[in-house]
């Protein structure tokens, strides 16, 4: 893995920390919306990449749609 996709990495799995520590401890903050939307944003820029799971293309579809 490559100097870029190594600092991808670690930014989306910060934010996916910040989204899914509230949802487990059941409790939703600020933080943690706007982590959700740095990640939507991420993905959506990805959106037409073959490496994208399908999954997560149509999450982002129904969550940014264009």
């Amino acid at each position: 893995m490559g100097k870029v996709s190594n600092a991808l990495y670690e930014v989306v799995d910060g934010l996916a920390r910040r989204v899914l520590d509230p949802v487990f401890s059941e409790q939703s903050d600020a933080e943690a919306r706007d982590a959700w939307v740095a990640l939507l944003l991420i993905a959506q820029n990805w959106r037409d990449s073959p490496d994208l799971p399908t999954d997560l293309k149509t999450v982002v579809d129904d969550a940014l749609p264009l």
